[in-house]
């Protein structure tokens, strides 16, 4: 069949208005993404206190700092919205026997949020460099509660320098059955993905929208629904939707930031507490059992009645157990 006279000029209108269309879409995309910035509140200090600076050499941190005695770190997991507002419950409880440091890690919280791939070295530096300038490590060793992929990081910084632990208590850690192989080329193209200017920055705000948060809290944190309130909903949008806080989740995403310490965890000379919410559903309980069968100086704590942050669920259980194993550990100075 011969070619339409009008058929090149019929083509050339629709690339024309495909273009025209795309551009439109791509100008609204641009405009909401501005307006989520522009209109997100400013997150609340977590623990209710001023927070204190840390001019890291990664960009500056901010932490809560609390209390007297030996020193306890709280490391946060990291995700969408990460920040110490998941330790706000035990915070108070603990300085009561201790003096408590809380920051906020790099890309994450109210900290710094350089504008780059984040990698498990970002925060094993990080976490040597706090517990020695900040917390001084260097002189009384500390203990470190720490969460889900940040307890890998944490057991990495322990058998580097063994001599700034003194225990662990690791809440649900990743880094062998979890979490601990390199990324996919799927995962690392979601990556680039979401650290995208336009289309990036758009779904990450759908990630981090409240629907999106209040279905992620419910679905995979919390074990009681009820506990995922209106205020709990917002803090963790009001920390998801500070600028470039899309980095360091994308690098979560894209898989930059797993991290295998099976040969670590068998080298670890600190007691190693576990504690698992029974019903956690990403690292679910039977992940327990790789750490329990690499280290003899490992226990388990079981919370019944949580899924991913018993630190939340159950603060009051939580910090006794806690308190009780270090009591037993170390004497009776709590």
């Amino acid at each position: 069949m011969p070619m339409p006279l009008n058929l090149p000029r019929t083509l050339a209108r629709a690339a024309g208005i495909t273009t025209a269309s795309l551009a439109g879409a791509a100008l609204a995309v641009a405009g909401l993404n501005r307006l989520i910035s522009q209109t997100a509140p400013a997150p609340e200090a977590p623990m209710g206190l001023t927070p204190e600076r840390y001019a890291w050499a990664g960009g500056d941190c901010v932490y809560s700092v609390g209390g007297k005695g030996q020193a306890v770190v709280l490391l946060h997991g990291i995700y969408a919205g990460a920040s110490s507002f998941e330790f706000r419950h035990i915070f108070p409880l603990l300085l009561r026997n201790f003096r408590v440091f809380a920051p906020d890690l790099p890309g994450c919280g109210q900290s710094a949020h350089p504008p780059r791939v984040y990698d498990p070295e970002t925060y094993i530096d990080f976490i040597l460099d706090f517990v020695q300038q900040v917390v001084g490590g260097a002189d009384a060793p500390v203990h470190v509660i720490a969460s889900s992929l940040t307890g890998a990081y944490v057991i990495k910084a322990a058998e580097r320098r063994p001599d700034l632990f003194e225990r662990l208590i690791l809440i649900e850690p990743t880094g062998i059955d979890h979490l601990a192989v390199a990324p996919s080329a799927w995962q690392r193209f979601l990556g680039k993905l979401f650290r995208a200017p336009l289309v990036g920055t758009a779904l990450y705000h759908g990630l981090v929208s409240r629907p999106g948060l209040r279905y992620y809290l419910k679905r995979q944190v919390y074990h009681d629904p009820t506990d995922v309130t209106d205020d709990v909903v917002d803090a963790y949008y009001a920390v998801g939707h500070v600028p470039n806080a899309r980095y360091a989740a994308s690098s979560f995403v894209g898989g930059s930031l797993n991290c295998d310490i099976a040969d670590e965890f068998e080298m670890l000379t600190q007691p190693v507490l576990l504690c698992w919410g029974r019903h956690a559903t990403f690292t679910p309980l039977e992940d327990a059992e790789s750490f329990m069968e690499r280290n003899v100086n490992t226990e388990l704590a079981i919370f019944d009645h949580s899924a991913s942050l018993p630190q939340e669920e159950e603060a009051d259980d939580f910090v006794t157990q806690v308190r009780n194993w270090l009591r037993a550990g170390i004497g009776s100075r709590y």
